[in-house]
């Protein structure tokens, strides 16, 4: 709505374009206090409810989000229904029809690309639904994790709402930390094995030690922490109140205990994908530099924290096995600590004299080039690893780390074999299916004729990729993936370019990143996505208000 343009078109009176300027002012606050109750709601509240413990524990959460954002929708609906009212006896529909008027081809073309990427990625979920064989299961995704068209929707209109009538504010992200702090809490209750919520009364060990906290199984607690993670770092190097940043701090450290508990390797993708990513943004100031190097040795203190409560309460606690197990039985892994801080107190030290003497001073840029160069050489190693030991013949190579590296059926507990048979069943569809796959969230309809074999090989039957990216190419098919990584991709540039005006930012930013890097591996889940998702409308609502205010 462009505020009071329409009076002055109209040739009105101040007065006239004051009352309209109120009017305005108060139809945007009413849409902006629905999204705000809307976001408390599923930052706040979301993480922690339950219904019947871990027996229900998907489905509930399912209802309470769907629930939850059909609410705002249906109140922003109402209010706009009643705004319109009064819009046509106060002003003659004259904001109606320049609502109205947003919708025409030449004004959608100028939406920005994150936008437009979305609109197509919904459209061929649209497509994809309809031609599937399985309308009803692709629509509800009752086949698989709920996921289906219904939700997909919801994530899309959810987002749009809230970006584009939301008032965004940095508390938001402060009542999600306060929720994921009893997430996290919980969590490492559960690693003592102490059962707090009594929710594992009856379950064997075995079964009960794969799920934590309020959120079930232990990928998806350490998808949702990693999210919590992100947020905490990247409030706590945007920040620069003293309090403020001692309660980020806090948080940060208290969830990289969490995530090194959780007991799932899928949380080194987050974690490398948040100490790979945030160089980027930090290695430009001297601040950023000491924060990271802050950051970086927390990190490492909390790997020997977890170690010595792994030898102390042996008997109490599960233990860790994977990459953290070998982690925290590293020998020089005090030494390793010590160092760390070392270099964080040297850049510390090293900032507060640049503040003091020269404030204007910068790192020189072969800083941050050198950190780029890193980040390469690294990908290229991890790709020449990889292709060596599975297409070089030179497996045997890597024999320590052949559980990693080495991708055969039984890789990743046992996704290997979960792929395969997906990528099998894709290729046998008719080329419409192919291309428009074979309908959201019907990755379980898709491998029936695996359901057998795998029980018998595993016990267990699969319906979903366990790989997000993987899943969307075969049940919506590659246009729709593409759509989708675009849409990522555009929100993250489009935030990004708002970084020096808005520095926490960076928090939505990392989010969106850290969970991105565990899709590889994880499944979407009506848990720990719709966080995602309203980290993205976030990010989009605040790169909208500074563009509007650069205007």
């Amino acid at each position: 709505m462009e505020q009071t343009e329409i009076a002055r078109e109209q040739g009105a009176p101040t007065a006239s374009i004051l009352a309209e300027q109120a009017w305005e002012g108060k139809v945007r606050k009413v849409f902006s206090w629905i999204v705000s109750v809307y976001l408390c709601v599923v930052f706040g509240a979301f993480p922690l409810y339950f219904h019947n413990y871990y027996y229900d524990i998907l489905v509930s959460k399912y209802q309470f989000y769907w629930l939850s954002t059909v609410a705002m929708l249906a109140s922003c609906l109402i209010a706009a229904i009643v705004f319109a009212c009064m819009d046509l006896k106060r002003f003659g529909g004259a904001h109606v029809r320049r609502f109205l008027g947003a919708f025409r081809l030449t004004e959608l073309k100028k939406q920005p690309f994150a936008y437009k990427a979305l609109a197509v990625f919904w459209g061929l979920a649209l497509i994809s639904t309809v031609l599937s064989d399985y309308v009803y299961e692709s629509f509800w995704g009752n086949e698989g994790r709920f996921s289906g068209f219904f939700l997909i929707t919801l994530y899309v209109l959810g987002t749009i709402v809230s970006s584009k009538y939301g008032r965004m504010r940095k508390w938001y992200l402060d009542v999600f930390l306060a929720s994921s702090v009893l997430v996290c809490l919980f969590g490492i209750t559960d690693y003592f094995q102490m059962d707090l919520l009594g929710w594992k009364k009856g379950v064997s060990n075995e079964q009960g030690n794969l799920f934590v906290s309020t959120l079930g199984n232990i990928n998806t607690y350490t998808a949702f922490v990693a999210l919590t993670m992100a947020v905490a770092c990247g409030c706590f190097v945007s920040e620069r109140k003293v309090g403020r940043r001692i309660w980020y701090y806090l948080v940060s450290a208290l969830v990289f205990f969490a995530l090194i508990t959780g007991q799932s390797d899928n949380a080194y993708l987050s974690l490398g994908m948040l100490f790979a990513v945030m160089p980027l943004f930090l290695f430009t100031t001297w601040r950023g530099i000491a924060d990271y190097g802050i950051l970086a040795a927390t990190f490492m203190t909390v790997i020997k924290v977890v170690d010595t409560v792994n030898k102390v309460y042996a008997d109490q606690v599960i233990g860790l096995g994977g990459v953290f197990g070998v982690l925290v039985r590293y020998r020089y892994l005090e030494g390793i600590v010590v160092l760390f801080w070392i270099l964080a107190g040297i850049l510390c030290v090293w900032k507060r004299k640049m503040e003091q003497t020269n404030p204007e001073s910068k790192p020189g840029r072969w800083i941050w080039r050198g950190w780029c160069a890193v980040l390469i050489l690294g990908c290229l190693a991890v790709a020449f690893v990889l292709y060596d030991a599975n297409l070089g013949g030179h497996a045997e190579r890597y024999s320590a780390l052949s559980q990693y590296l080495v991708f055969d059926d039984d890789w990743g507990t046992n996704r290997g074999y979960c792929w395969r048979i997906g990528w099998q069943s894709y290729r046998e569809l008719p080329f419409l299916h192919q291309l428009f796959g074979f309908g959201p969230d019907t990755y379980g309809i898709l491998t029936w004729d695996f359901r057998q074999d795998a029980l018998d090989r595993y016990g267990v039957f699969y319906e979903s990729a366990h790989n997000e990216y993987f899943q969307y190419l075969v049940t919506m098919g590659p246009l729709a993936l593409v759509s989708y990584l675009a849409f990522l991709g555009g929100t993250c540039v489009q935030m990004c370019k708002k970084w020096k005006e808005c520095a926490w930012i960076l928090a939505p930013v990392l989010a969106v990143l850290c969970y991105g890097a565990q899709a590889v591996v994880n499944i979407n889940l009506p848990i720990a996505t719709p966080i995602m998702w309203a980290m993205l409308a976030i990010g989009l609502a605040l790169t909208r208000e500074k563009a509007e205010q650069a205007e």
